[in-house]
């Protein structure tokens, strides 16, 4: 009979590419803010990521931070699934199934 690859394993791999595929959409927003704040042109990049806008217009002052955000669930998607995946494969590797 032939054995069986451990599931666990496959599981892993699923997660790391999940990770490689948050951590590449998180370079892109990132990628998006920074040529949003060089450029000034925040509207589009509020509409793409749901951010909220920072004020402005004549009536409206920014003393602080006069930009949105940078969004960061992508980037907390890909570390929590490649930490996942990681104690996944530990797991399998200290306690294999027979």
């Amino acid at each position: 009979m032939k054995p069986r690859r451990d599931r666990r394993l496959a599981i892993a791999l699923l997660l790391f590419a999940f990770a490689a595929m948050a951590a590449t959409l998180q370079s892109v927003i990132a990628a998006n803010w920074m040529n949003a704040a060089a450029i000034g042109h925040w509207e589009w990049f509020v509409d793409t990521w749901g951010e909220e806008l920072p004020a402005r217009g004549p009536k409206a002052f920014c003393f602080d931070w006069c930009a949105p955000e940078l969004p960061f669930w992508a980037g907390w998607l890909a570390i929590g699934c490649f930490a996942s995946g990681f104690v996944l494969i530990a797991w399998t590797w200290w306690r294999p199934k027979a």
